[in-house]
């Protein structure tokens, strides 16, 4: 165990200056939470090599490019190191007043913070791979998005943009809301315009917002003095990621704004009926219409007729289903979830779908670990609810008419569904 001052002052111009690249400790690279430095020197001496072996002629020109791999890999830890020591204190506080937290939102900002491996281990495992020629067209599309996403956010918030992509894993070939709008964009057999990337941002930082405020509330700090750091940034950082989402839309996709409007109010709608107990909802409702708007708002800005928005609908509510029964699967079995939270925090904050699905309503983590019965039933029903939602997404995936965004459909639902794939079926039933 060693100690002492890092160098934590990290900016890309000041890494290739010279003639010469700097990687790790010697260009400011270290993680100003941990102190960790070992990943990013690695990590560092490859896009320099990467940059070299492009350009080994021109100096000038791997100075460019060494540059700009180090803009789009090290996003979030080091810009506050340049702009005010308040941004780590704040960082620091919430870190603090939510370790114990299993909240999504917190579960994700540990890791995008403290953890090497960034956003790349935050996400599904499960990676989307739907075909070579939609795989051309959703790359570069979902690299745009993550550019406006990031471009958003990372001055003011810059931990949210480390949560949001890092240079530690590829970004499209994840499950993720901007992948459904690309493929609702396609439903009348034109191609994903990188116009509408700034569209597919706002999705995702509308819904990275809509998931700050899930989960079950932040306990109260003790002795009832103080700053309630939890709720503090679960507000500010909510209504951040809906307020830049909303200037997205209004921005460049105006023809949008009314849906979009309409949207956050029905996922807040949704969520205030089912936790005072409204008849007729469920825990799945309001992933169902998150799942949901990305592949309306798409088919509406390819001009798409109403037979073929009526599908794509009706797969994205069934996706948004398998999604939240999927996560009742990993968490009931112990694994980790998509949301990064754990059967207690899914049961305490009223997300997961099994106290509907046993007929339990006061069901808790601790009755299920005490009893291998209630256990074994629990994954059973989550487990046969996914694989019905999962049906259901396939059928209407098949009443799309063009083939590519139908392959991307069923590609993403089977992905959604993989936890639920290796549990043993009930004879008679389809995988």
């Amino acid at each position: 165990l060693s100690w002492g001052p890092v160098d934590s002052g990290f900016a890309p111009e000041r890494a290739a200056a010279g003639g010469r690249l700097a990687v790790g400790d010697a260009a400011g690279l270290v993680n100003p939470f941990t102190g960790e430095g070992l990943s990013y020197a690695v990590q560092s001496g490859l896009l320099a090599a990467e940059s070299i072996g492009r350009h080994p002629d021109d100096p000038d020109k791997a100075a460019l490019s060494y540059r700009g791999a180090l803009t789009r890999a090290f996003v979030g830890y080091f810009e506050t190191a340049r702009h005010a020591a308040r941004r780590y204190h704040l960082a620091w506080r919430v870190l603090a007043a939510t370790a114990e937290s299993d909240h999504p939102f917190f579960g994700k900002g540990r890791r995008a913070v403290l953890l090497p491996e960034g956003i790349a281990g935050v996400t599904a495992a499960e990676p989307l791979d739907p075909g070579p020629r939609e795989s051309l067209l959703l790359r570069p599309f979902l690299a745009g998005c993550d550019e406006v996403s990031v471009a958003a956010v990372r001055g003011e918030w810059p931990f949210i943009a480390r949560m949001l992509i890092t240079g530690a894993g590829p970004t499209h070939r994840r499950l993720r809301p901007a992948a459904l709008l690309c493929a609702g964009l396609m439903s009348t057999g034109g191609f994903p315009g990188i116009g509408h990337a700034p569209t597919g941002a706002a999705i995702e930082l509308a819904s990275l917002g809509g998931l700050a405020f899930l989960g079950p509330a932040a306990p109260a700090p003790p002795g009832g003095r103080g700053v309630d750091w939890a709720s503090a940034t679960t507000v500010l950082a909510g209504d951040f990621l809906l307020a830049q989402a909303c200037t997205l839309v209004a921005e460049h996709a105006p023809e949008l704004s009314w849906s979009f409007s309409d949207w956050l109010a029905e996922l807040t709608v949704l969520r205030a009926r089912y936790l005072d107990g409204a008849p007729g909802t469920s825990a799945t409702d309001v992933f169902a219409a998150m799942f949901e708007y990305p592949l309306r708002a798409g088919a509406l800005l390819a001009d798409a007729p109403s037979a073929t928005v009526a599908p794509l609908r009706e797969f994205g509510r069934h996706c948004g289903r398998v999604f939240v029964h999927a996560e009742d699967v990993l968490a009931v079995r112990g694994l980790r979830t998509r949301l990064d939270t754990s059967l207690e925090a899914m049961l305490d904050g009223r997300v997961s779908a099994l106290p509907d699905l046993l007929g339990a309503p006061g069901l808790t983590a601790d009755r299920v670990a005490a009893d291998p019965r209630l256990r074994d039933e629990a994954l059973a029903v989550a487990a046969a609810a996914c694989r019905e939602e999962l049906e259901l997404a396939r059928k209407a995936a098949a009443e799309v008419a063009e083939e590519m965004p139908a392959r991307i459909l069923r590609s993403f639902a089977e992905a959604m569904a993989a936890p639920v794939l290796d549990v043993p079926a009930p004879a008679g039933t389809r995988s």
